[in-house]
């Protein structure tokens, strides 16, 4: 969960740490001179309710809350100026000015997502999935439901990808892992009960795990050998559905699937293609799409 959720949302601050919470959150880039003492001045507090806040929210203390907050301001700053990813229509829009605005939303969101890509990061992503004895996509609801098409992908160029629905089945491919085996594990908030219970018994398996979160510390990171990060723009529940995140899943699982693709160009091309003529049972009278 980004810096500002978790200022809005959290639910044990006292009197002194929401006032300290509501300050942060109402002057922004402008925290970024203030020491300790100047914040607990700012807001008639004291500078170890400063340091307490810091923790609950997982910092070591104000430095670096400030530092990861600043940062996260400058992410939200450059991103979705035009368009509301929670809410990206009105009522009163019509369906022509519906599709354009859900049209912008997809184009930012694909910029904003490929900004979040650190190239040490996708390169061990991708070490670890061709490494991979079997994959195993892990996550709950539309996250899991992204996964679909990447697992059809990979099945094309002799890939094992698997996915199970039910959180009790996951939980158990979880504990059959091995270190030969690679986990991607999905969760825009990387605070998932489920997500983290798996997270827990593969690396108790000594399974790799690659992380497709939101930006910002959260629980899920603390178990992942690499991270990669998706646009975090939308809300939790206060949105019209998810249209930003499952748009950055979906791209990121298609760079993971080409970039594995690219490590054996030529033969997967010829594979899949040969499999494709042998299986898929399509036609058109349409001369684009023809073969030749």
């Amino acid at each position: 969960m980004i810096i500002s959720n978790k200022l809005e949302s959290l639910d044990t601050l006292s009197k002194s740490e929401e006032i300290l919470a509501k300050y942060i959150l109402s002057e922004k880039e402008n925290i970024e001179k203030l020491s300790t003492i100047d914040l607990a001045n700012a807001t008639y507090t004291s500078p170890s309710t400063v340091v307490r806040l810091s923790k609950k929210l997982g910092f070591s203390g104000w430095n670096e809350l400030k530092e990861k907050y600043l940062e996260e301001l400058h992410y939200l700053n450059r991103h979705f100026t035009e368009i509301d990813p929670n809410y990206p229509f009105e009522a009163q829009d019509s369906f022509l000015t519906i599709a354009s605005k859900i049209g912008h939303l997809a184009t930012e969101t694909i910029q904003d997502t490929i900004s979040l890509l650190k190239n040490d990061d996708l390169k061990k992503a991708v070490d670890l999935l061709d490494k991979a004895r079997v994959i195993n996509v892990y996550g709950i609801s539309n996250s899991l439901l992204m996964a679909y098409d990447f697992r059809n992908k990979m099945l094309r160029i002799n890939r094992r990808v698997e996915m199970m629905d039910l959180p009790a089945d996951q939980i158990y491919v979880a504990s059959n892992s091995s270190p030969t085996d690679t986990a991607i594990l999905i969760s825009y908030s990387g605070e998932s009960s489920e997500v983290l219970r798996i997270a827990e018994i593969l690396r108790t398996n000594k399974t790799p795990i690659i992380a497709i979160t939101s930006i910002g510390e959260n629980s899920l990171k603390e178990f992942a050998d690499c991270t990669l990060s998706i646009s975090t723009r939308e809300k939790l529940f206060s949105k019209i559905a998810s249209y930003s995140t499952n748009n950055s899943i979906h791209l990121v699982l298609d760079i993971l699937y080409s970039c594995l693709f690219k490590l054996n160009y030529k033969e997967n091309l010829e594979y899949k293609t040969n499999i494709s003529k042998k299986i898929d049972d399509r036609t058109s009278h349409i001369t684009l799409l023809r073969e030749r």
